[in-house]
């Protein structure tokens, strides 16, 4: 376990991802049971606003960037 500044502390972990649970995933999204939350969104000039967003530990949702 690592710490960041001001003491927030983040949790690595390695998984093993089985087949019969991406296709169980996939059926959940397709059926619109799993929607992912988007916090913001960036153009690909804006990749270093977008880092700087993330490092204030402020997102409630994934922050995409856009090509």
């Amino acid at each position: 376990m690592r710490t960041r500044p001001g003491g927030q502390q983040l949790l690595s972990m390695l998984i093993d991802v089985r087949n019969e649970d991406l296709v169980a995933m996939t059926k959940l999204v397709e059926a619109g049971a799993v929607r992912p939350v988007i916090d913001r969104t960036y153009r690909l000039a804006e990749v270093p606003d977008a880092i700087r967003y993330l490092e204030t530990m402020r997102a409630r949702g994934k922050v995409v960037v856009t090509i």
